[in-house]
């Protein structure tokens, strides 16, 4: 597990608050973090997503209803350049997939799966019409889930079908780990393993809800939950790094920095040699 990483995620939980003047650094041991809020106060962030040659994070946000009938909305942040944009075009946007190797990324709406293109950012219907796509995955193939079924589909030649293994199960969260070992999901019931080789379910908590499954850039694997993050110490099993429960998704940049979303802004955390001075404490 990337030390630094787990410092970060820690920081949030040790964090003091100040009757008076307030500090936007964290300490954690004898380590300093600088906290940069990159967006506030549109509604909930979720399903946060970093393209990392662009280093360019992908979301989606909740839209009160009084706006639109239109419940979700996708958006990017430029991280080099602090450019905030919607995506037009999709309606009820609200589910991201990027395939790293060919530098592709795939959005999901209420009326079926888009490209977008990085350069003219502009999204191209791609496949599926008039489905409701619940989230993406991509790992050598495409996944998607629909809604309000929740069932798993495949992309295999250009044409999207069932799971076959998923068919008796409901789907809300679905993640293959980078080294194609271990194969994840989770739904209202709990998070599980699917043991691919005898072809059956394990239980790894039937009590958290699972909010976004995410590898950093190390492949290590994480889960935000209602309960707090947790992560996978490989033959240790799952731990919790984070017990904070308005963290609502999480992602990692080019330079394997900490993004978290709470339930109204997206923050980064940034390693600082300067310090806060002995008159303010830090305060998230």
């Amino acid at each position: 597990m990337n030390l630094i990483v787990y410092m970060m995620l820690n920081a949030l939980a040790c964090i003091q608050s100040a009757p008076n003047k307030t500090c936007n650094r964290i300490k954690i041991h004898d380590r300093w973090y600088d906290r940069e809020v990159l967006w506030a106060n549109l509604g909930r962030p979720f399903n946060l997503y970093a393209h990392k040659t662009t280093n360019i994070i992908f979301f989606s946000y909740t839209v009160p209803e009084t706006y639109s009938d239109v419940d979700f909305q996708l958006a990017f942040i430029d991280l080099n350049t602090k450019e905030f944009q919607n995506i037009a075009g999709i309606r009820g946007g609200c589910s991201v997939a990027i395939d790293h190797s060919n530098d592709e990324i795939y959005l999901g709406g209420s009326d079926g799966i888009y490209k977008y293109n990085i350069m003219t950012k502009l999204a191209d219907f791609y496949r599926e019409a008039g489905k409701n796509i619940w989230a993406l995955f991509f790992r050598r193939n495409l996944f998607y889930i629909s809604y309000p079924d929740q069932r798993l589909h495949i992309e295999v030649d250009g044409k999207f079908a069932l799971v076959k293994e998923f068919e008796g199960f409901e789907v809300d969260h679905f993640h293959v780990t980078g080294d194609n070992e271990n194969i994840y999901f989770a739904n209202k019931t709990g998070f599980y393993k699917y043991d691919n080789d005898k072809q059956r379910v394990i239980v790894i908590n039937d009590v958290i809800t699972v909010r976004q499954i995410s590898e950093d850039n190390d492949g290590d694997l994480y889960v935000c939950t209602n309960l707090g993050v947790f992560i996978d110490l490989k033959h240790e099993g799952f731990k919790k790094v984070l017990d904070f429960k308005n963290i609502y998704s999480l992602t990692f940049d080019k330079d394997n920095n900490v993004i978290v979303s709470d339930e109204k802004r997206i923050v980064k955390l940034m390693q600082t040699l300067t310090g806060c001075p002995d008159s303010a404490n830090s305060q998230w």
